[in-house]
């Protein structure tokens, strides 16, 4: 029971991850420009877009495509991991 709570929480993770790398996302393709934290000011949030500064935003954008593949895989290996050990099965 306790490998199946881990494996959940760990799931619950990759979920909030893909989450928040989807709203910034949308975000963008919403707006055009992707939020990012400023080192300037601390309450406020700075947004790249590709036109002002295209090396900072082509990182950003693939740093959140690169947490949305990672958050979708390990959901699915999540699910499979879960309905495995339902089932009887414990590697």
């Amino acid at each position: 029971m306790r490998k199946i709570a881990s494996t959940v929480l760990i799931g619950i993770f990759c979920c909030l991850v893909t989450y928040f790398s989807v709203a910034r996302l949308y975000q963008w393709a919403e707006t055009g420009q992707l939020a990012v934290l400023s080192r300037k000011t601390r309450d406020q949030a700075e947004f790249v877009s590709l036109g002002n500064d295209p090396l900072s935003f082509v990182l950003l954008f693939a740093l959140y495509l690169f947490f949305l593949k990672n958050g979708l895989h390990d959901m699915l290996v999540t699910c499979w991991d879960v309905w495995l050990r339902g089932r009887g099965w414990e590697p």
